[in-house]
């Protein structure tokens, strides 16, 4: 679904709505000191040309969230702010709706060039999804040294660790690349889910477990929630670079192009609970301009989202989020 000038304003204007109705103030501060920034572009720029954003324009623009994010001057101090380069940084992908419909691969590159402005060594910088046969089929080249990017399948006895580990509601082992990682940038592509509501990037965490599909009852509530607040997790997820130039407004989280739309957009922040229900906010005004039901009138509401809100794992009260458009 490719949008002209004129509909792509009023799907921007749409989300805004969107965003009021919760109680999400544009760019103003929820409260002294609590306010999560979730920094926001939209352009048609960052629409994909076939099926990845021209490398330009995912630079530029992911360089100006950086800078707005951080408040630092120049793109090694904003990455080096959050990120040591003793440490080893893994970054998360989501491969599994295939080539239309994944993380770009422009994007990904930014992101490690950030990661090598701040200084760490390539060695420590792994690329990663579930298995090397999804980066595969979304494009990316599997490199086992200097820097990584592959499967949890590359690994050992198949990648993944025991014994089991209990949070809440989520009994699972983890992937080894967790075990490896000191630092997460969780990069998910904004998309419908028809069982979740949304996927997004507490979502994304699914692909770091063995056994995320026993975690999908009652719209993934609490299991999202509790998977995010284990320490793995929780003590690691340190930005969320969500790829929203081709959002999937419906029929998720596969690639479906009648309701696909050429959004042109990018969300940095890191609170990844405050970027969810931005993303949630966006996802339902792409289905209002489509003529489709919000996510809560169809029975998808992804309320796992308030759930880890609850849990102190980031903001989900609009008041409390502060939203920079670039």
């Amino acid at each position: 679904m490719s949008l002209s000038r004129r509909r792509f304003a009023g799907i921007l204007l749409g989300s805004g709505a969107a965003l009021a109705a919760a109680g999400l103030p544009r760019g103003s501060a929820g409260g002294e000191g609590e306010a999560s920034l979730v920094v926001q572009a939209v352009s048609p720029l960052l629409r994909r040309a076939g099926d990845d954003i021209p490398a330009t324009a995912a630079r530029e623009f992911l360089d100006r969230a950086m800078l707005a994010l951080t408040g630092k001057g120049g793109r090694g101090q904003a990455w080096g702010s959050l990120f040591s380069p003793s440490e080893t940084v893994g970054v998360k992908l989501s491969c599994l709706p295939g080539p239309r419909l994944s993380s770009s691969r422009a994007l990904t590159a930014a992101i490690v060039e950030g990661l090598l402005a701040a200084g760490l060594p390539r060695r420590n910088i792994i690329v990663w999804e579930r298995s090397s046969r999804e980066l595969e089929n979304a494009g990316y080249r599997i490199s086992r040294s200097g820097l990584r990017t592959m499967g949890t399948d590359e690994l050992p006895g198949g990648g993944y660790d025991g014994p089991v580990t209990e949070s809440g509601s989520v009994g699972t082992i983890f992937s080894r690349i967790m075990d490896e990682v000191d630092a997460l940038v969780s990069v998910p592509v904004l998309k419908d889910h028809d069982l979740a509501g949304v996927s997004i990037s507490l979502k994304n965490m699914y692909g770091a477990i063995f056994n995320p599909n026993k975690f999908h009852a009652n719209r993934c509530d609490p299991f999202v929630a509790d998977l995010c607040r284990h320490p793995q997790v929780r003590g690691k997820l340190r930005l969320s670079v969500c790829d929203a130039s081709r959002v999937q407004a419906h029929n998720g989280p596969a690639y479906f192009p009648r309701y696909a739309a050429e959004y042109g957009g990018l969300l940095v922040s890191r609170d990844p609970v405050a970027l969810d229900f931005c993303g949630w906010a966006i996802v339902d005004g792409l289905r209002r301009g489509m003529g489709l039901p919000s996510l809560a009138a169809s029975g998808r509401e992804p309320s796992y989202i308030r759930t880890a809100g609850g849990m102190g794992l980031g903001q989900a009260d609009g008041r409390r989020i502060r939203r920079l458009e670039l």
